[in-house]
Order: C-alpha cells, then sequence, then structure tokens
C-alpha cells in the first residue's frame, strides 16, 4: 500500500495477546512487525503502567517507526471529587510517555467516559 500509513495496536508487554510475554518476544514482534510495513505502533497497558510499556516503546523507537504512547482513560476529569483519576494524573502520565520517547500522545476511551464540559461551562471568547 504505496503512500499509506499503517497503524497497529501493542498491548506493551502482552503484544498482541492476552498474556505476558518475554521482553525478546515483544522486541522481536515489532521489529518483524516493522519489517512487514506497520508504521506507527499504539502502545498502551491497561493499569496506565509506563514502565511495562517500555520494552515495547524502546522496541518501537529503536526500529524507526513512529511511537504513539497511549493513556487507557477512566473517570470523570470534570469531576471536582475524583482523588485519583484527575487531571493531574493524566498530565503527569503524559509527561511520563513524553519523557519514554513517544512521538504521539494518544487515549483510549473505551467506555466512551471522555466527554466534553457542559455547554453551560463553554468559553464564549
Amino acid at each position: 500500500m504505496p503512500n499509506i500509513m499503517t497503524q497497529m495496536l501493542l498491548r506493551a508487554s502482552n503484544g498482541v495477546g492476552y498474556t505476558n510475554y518475554p521482553d525478546n518476544v515483544v522486541q522481536s514482534f515489532v521489529a518483524q512487525a516493522a519489517r512487514s510495513g506497520v508504521d506507527v505502533f499504539r502502545v498502551f497497558d491497561s493499569l496506565n503502567w509506563v514502565e511495562n510499556m517500555r520494552v515495547a516503546m524502546d522496541a518501537v523507537l529503536e526500529s524507526g517507526k513512529i511511537c504513539e504512547g497511549t493513556v487507557c482513560y477512566t473517570g470523570d476529569i470534570l469531576d471536582p471529587a475524583r482523588a485519583k483519576y484527575d487531571l493531574k494524573y493524566y498530565v503527569a502520565m503524559g509527561k511520563e510517555l513524553k519523557a519514554a520517547g513517544a512521538h504521539v500522545l494518544g487515549l483510549k476511551d473505551m467506555a466512551g467516559l471522555l466527554k466534553p464540559p457542559p455547554p453551560s461551562r463553554w468559553s464564549t471568547r
């Protein structure tokens, strides 16, 4: 497919499966996928554990391909009562992903929880 970028979802140390694989398996899989034409790797960890994403992210970066470090979104950042998953949590994770070498920051919101503020809170400027 000339002039078309391809992308795949990579479950960090789980690769494309549902079990943890040894580092060398993840590294070899990423290298083969990159050689086979995958251009963008969307790397995530279901628990937002960046350290668990590092092997996969490093393998993508080593392959010269685009690494999309991804945050799994949960909760409601507009709710001031949220103790853990507030805006500061997600900003900190975004900074961790940047420091880990991510080229792009992705948001994975499987439950459709991320929403804009209600119209009453929109700026009229």
